[in-house]
């Protein structure tokens, strides 16, 4: 009787060390960061992003790679910060309830796949037919459960990442490939990921600069 006790006990003590391991597994994300280019019939833009534990920094740079603004975005306390670096101030944007207006929108996850920087990617197809586009969107699967969370906290301020706002519930993707058009398949405005690193960014980067003023209007 006592061995089947022990027996138990220590079954028991194995369940709960596997469980352990697989949620500290299931627990790791992304982190270090991400570089987009952006691409009109007009300019090129990029887009940094940031990721470290619940801090993400948003960077968007001009067609000569100058800093036009930051966003610095705390997803555990859901709170936003547009910094302007030319003016050397920022603000606390506020953070709506949830609203889910995509009445004209529709999601299609297609069967079409292809290798994008050496990661498999699947189709999704966004259409608004109230802003007379249509998105794709060539998602990756991975660590990226940040993103999702950095989505739908940004629909909620008057900052939304512009095209990746269309984006639906995302889970671990990202897109690595953006590609939106008109109705009329006239292409519109391409973002793609050109290079993720793993790394550890300086805490610094998601720190407001001590000499910036807190204002309640950027523009």
């Amino acid at each position: 009787m006592c061995n089947m006790r022990n027996r138990y006990s220590s079954f028991l003590v194995l369940i709960i060390i596997f469980l352990s391991s697989l949620s500290t597994v299931c627990a790791r994300t992304f982190e270090g960061s991400i570089n987009f280019v952006r691409e009109t019939v007009f300019d090129t833009t990029r887009i940094n992003i940031y990721v470290k534990d619940s801090m993400v920094r948003v960077d968007e740079r001009d067609t000569k790679n100058r800093l036009v603004s930051s966003h610095i975005v705390n997803l555990d306390k859901e709170e936003v910060y547009a910094l302007s670096h030319s003016k050397e101030l920022y603000k606390k944007l506020l953070v709506s309830s949830y609203s889910n207006d995509n009445g004209s929108v529709s999601v299609k996850k297609t069967q079409n796949s292809k290798e994008i920087n050496g990661h498999t990617c699947n189709q999704w197809r966004v259409r608004d037919e109230r802003m007379n586009t249509e998105v794709a969107y060539w998602m990756c699967d991975g660590e990226f459960e940040f993103f999702s969370k950095l989505l739908n906290l940004l629909r909620r301020t008057e900052y939304s990442l512009a095209i990746f706002s269309a984006v639906p519930e995302v889970g671990g993707f990202i897109p690595m490939l953006t590609e939106e058009r008109t109705l009329l398949r006239k292409e519109k405005l391409k973002i793609r990921i050109v290079d993720i690193e793993h790394n550890n960014p300086s805490s610094s980067l998601f720190g407001i600069p001590s000499h910036f003023k807190s204002v309640n209007r950027l523009s």
